[in-house]
């Protein structure tokens, strides 16, 4: 049996111009063959690349609309629901599904959140950057109440071309803003407040003030009478001793 090496050996020398010719054709075809398969490598990874920032930035230039509680800037301890397009391009059609239906300690007043049009007829057109804010609650009133602390929203709406987008699921957990520590931050609500205090105060010193004033001129009237009196009997008496 030949070996292996028996099977590799080859005389070169032994090659004629016709054998030379074959194997340079031979290699010519490995290394174009070789040289195709890096170009379409080449090509398939640069396609790849191409479409990732296309989409990239089909995605960069997508609405995107999110919805979120956060703090009132004027009502201390109030809460806000939000609705924004973070996005950079018109959002259409957006309409808010929420599970279960918004309850706030709000809506015994006649104002239900739920059955405000921004929820039931949804926002017909949202500028990129544009935001929507409505009076949700107050916390305290809230977890006195009882009322559901997580809410799961979502959100469907349409590119400014009109395309369907994938609706968003959110889920709004009011849970979490309780027993944090947080420093106590006066806005608004808080001055209104304090200026009410103190116009009480200036009416009621003012109140007091005209009191005394009253009091002291009835005392100082008084005392005129008796001093008139005091004087009118003296003179009296006199005139009688002469």
């Amino acid at each position: 049996m030949r070996t292996a090496n028996q099977l590799l050996a080859v005389d070169l020398r032994a090659w004629t111009p016709e054998d030379w010719s074959a194997a340079a054709t031979v290699a010519t075809a490995i290394f174009t063959i070789a040289t195709i398969g890096i170009a379409l490598a080449a090509a398939l990874y640069a396609k790849q690349q191409v479409d990732l920032a296309r989409e990239l930035r089909e995605e960069q230039a997508q609405p995107f609309v999110v919805v979120d509680f956060a703090d009132n800037p004027v009502m201390r301890q109030g809460i806000d629901f939000v609705v924004e397009n973070m996005g950079q391009t018109l959002a259409r059609n957006v309409k808010i599904s929420v599970d279960p239906p918004f309850a706030t300690t709000f809506d015994e007043y006649g104002y239900p959140l739920k059955d405000a049009p921004l929820i039931t007829d949804g926002i017909p057109s949202l500028p990129p950057r544009k935001r929507i804010t409505a009076l949700f609650d107050g916390a305290p009133e809230r977890r006195e109440a009882g009322l559901p602390m997580k809410y799961i929203a979502t959100v469907s709406f349409e590119d400014s071309r009109g395309r369907p987008q994938e609706p968003l699921t959110y889920i709004l957990d009011l849970s979490i803003r309780y027993n944090l520590l947080s420093p106590t931050e006066y806005g608004l609500s808080d001055a209104a407040e304090a200026l009410r205090d103190i116009s009480a105060t200036l009416k009621e010193t003012r109140s007091e003030l005209r009191g005394e004033f009253r009091r002291r001129r009835s005392e100082g009237e008084r005392r005129d009478a008796t001093a008139t009196r005091d004087s009118g009997s003296s003179d009296s008496g006199g005139t009688a001793a002469s």
